[in-house]
């Protein structure tokens, strides 16, 4: 899989000028999201990373109009990188549930050491996504956002993991509930287990394991037990 190289394209309308077209804008995207995980989106600002990267802050205004559209471009290209990397350990599993295990291992970040290439480092991304997860969506704006399709790649990765969970049985209630609740608990919950601990037993360097094990069982157990909807 490490031979794998995926260069992959966030929605073009959330930057205001290519940043992969320049050597410039690599370097924005590279420092930028070096320096978000490092600062925080609050203290983050263009000016800093200006510094970071020796440029100009006008210079980077040519990329993105603020740095909320730089944190969903990070955003955008995480969920199409996990959504790629879901695809392929389920298409090397040897049946549904055995597939449905793989991909809820890669939501919760069970990754293999070698990973398919992308423009940036996965981990990073993962990173920022459980840090400063819900500011991409939750703001005043969200839905004009939506109606503009930039949660497009977060709602491809839920109906595909849904997918995978009627392939286990067809007629499963509400689907696309039981995946994203899957989707946003792997998410959560790590940041909990390094910065609240007390919320969860899972602190210990295992725990991603765990993790996945424990929203395995959650999902399989609705899977087996969960009543049909009755047919108006």
């Amino acid at each position: 899989m490490n031979n794998v190289h995926l260069h992959l394209r966030p929605d073009t309308s959330l930057s205001l000028k290519d940043p992969e077209a320049t050597e410039l804008g690599r370097s924005m995207l590279i420092g930028g999201l070096e320096l978000m995980n490092e600062l925080g989106l609050e203290a983050f600002t263009f000016k800093k990373l200006a510094d970071h990267i020796g440029c100009t802050e006008v210079s980077l205004y040519k990329y993105f109009p603020n740095k909320h559209r730089l944190l969903q471009y990070y955003f955008q290209l995480y969920w199409l990188w996990l959504r790629q990397l879901c695809g392929r350990h389920a298409e090397q599993a040897k049946d549904p549930r055995a597939g449905l295990e793989r991909v809820v291992e890669s939501i919760c970040g069970v990754w293999p050491k070698e990973l398919p290439h992308v423009q940036l480092e996965p981990r990073a991304l993962r990173k920022l996504v459980i840090e400063e997860g819900m500011k991409s969506y939750l703001h005043k704006n969200v839905d004009d956002d939506n109606a503009r399709r930039l949660f497009l790649p977060y709602k491809e990765l839920s109906a595909f993991v849904a997918e995978r969970i009627t392939d286990c049985r067809a007629d499963v209630p509400w689907p696309l509930i039981a995946a994203t609740t899957v989707i946003e608990m792997a998410h959560s919950l790590p940041f909990a287990m390094e910065h609240l601990p007390s919320l969860t037993e899972l602190s210990s360097p295992q725990g991603l394991k765990q993790l996945a094990q424990h929203l395995l069982h959650r999902a399989l157990t609705y899977i087996d037990h969960a009543q049909p909807l009755k047919k108006r």
